[in-house]
């Protein structure tokens, strides 16, 4: 699991207020350090449903030894976790089971932020800072809340990644909030999907040993995604997979169905996270992909017929056209 050093901006925060204050949530802001070494990306890229055999994947001594893209997103992670224990000060009424993740946007901002094992470098410290850029109303008793992440390279500066968090949060009164959600580009770009058939399909078992891995690769240790009692209590008929880990499945195979495994296309991710997938009952995930000029359009799909259920929705991957291949 990834070891996480808190640095929390100190901030005193007024009683909970009755309506949202948008420009004094604008102003709030929350760090976190985090690092990680080999044994992270490789509990990660399995967690992700990497083969033992990929050597790439799971042998640091592989000349081409990578994590996964989405591996950026574990940071996001790791500050939401600041962001979502804060909500309580400065969104009113907030129930931390209110709080659901609704969209999610990565982009890499180096074709490889993770280093490979020929960098020589034992860990890797990462510094992510997050901030609220906009809080919209849905109805009078729930709000969007979205969240820009930066996660940067504590030795050099440099920006390695960016997160976008779109949550939904129930029973929040929207006095004060935005009417409108702000243009942000591909950030808040979702895509209808080609009516014809997907130009390539892959599909993906999930487990229930596969959501207790992610969970300690991800560091996100909420008992939602592991508990029965917990999932039971939260309304659901058994443990969630976590929403980025489908996310992450997803992913690989658009690498893998269109850039033939080079990591080094891939340039970004938005997504809806539309239903949750259940790993705890071995649901299969189907992920559509259609060839879309730079980009790849996709969803994923539990089930047929009657009983599909699209579980990540409007989704589209950035291709890098010229992606180094390693």
């Amino acid at each position: 699991m990834p070891s996480f050093a808190y640095n929390l901006l100190s901030i005193t925060m007024p009683p909970p207020p009755s309506t949202i204050g948008l420009p004094t949530i604008k102003t709030l802001s929350w760090s976190i350090t985090t690092s990680y070494n080999v044994s992270q990306i490789i509990s990660y890229n399995l967690a992700l449903g990497a083969l033992g055999t990929n050597l790439a994947l799971v042998y640091e001594g592989h000349p081409t030894f990578h994590a996964l893209p989405t591996f950026g997103a574990v940071h996001g992670i790791a500050v939401m976790g600041l962001v979502h224990r804060a909500m309580s000060d400065f969104l009113p009424n907030f129930q931390g089971h209110n709080h659901v993740h609704g969209e999610h946007y990565l982009k890499l901002v180096r074709p490889y932020p993770i280093p490979t094992a020929a960098s020589g470098i034992e860990e890797i410290k990462l510094k992510t800072t997050a901030k609220v850029v906009d809080v919209v109303g849905k109805g009078p008793m729930s709000v969007l809340i979205i969240v820009d992440i930066v996660t940067v390279e504590e030795r050099s500066g440099e920006v390695v990644c960016e997160n976008e968090w779109l949550g939904f949060v129930r029973k929040v009164p929207s006095k004060g909030a935005n009417t409108h959600q702000l243009d942000r580009g591909v950030r808040s770009t979702l895509h209808a999907m080609p009516q014809r058939a997907p130009d390539k399909v892959l599909t993906h078992k999930t487990s229930p040993e596969q959501a207790a891995l992610y969970r300690a690769a991800s560091g996100d240790l909420n008992a939602l995604h592991i508990d029965p009692a917990t999932a039971k209590s939260a309304g659901f008929p058994a443990p969630l997979l976590t929403g980025t880990c489908t996310l992450g499945i997803g992913v690989r195979h658009v690498v893998e169905a269109f850039a033939d495994g080079n990591v080094g296309r891939f340039k970004s991710v938005k997504v809806r996270l539309s239903k949750p997938v259940f790993a705890a009952l071995s649901e299969e995930v189907r992920t559509e992909m259609w060839r879309d000029g730079g980009r790849v359009l996709f969803r994923m799909v539990v089930g047929n017929g009657e009983e599909e259920k699209v579980v990540m929705s409007q989704g589209a991957v950035e291709m890098r056209e010229d992606g180094a291949k390693l």
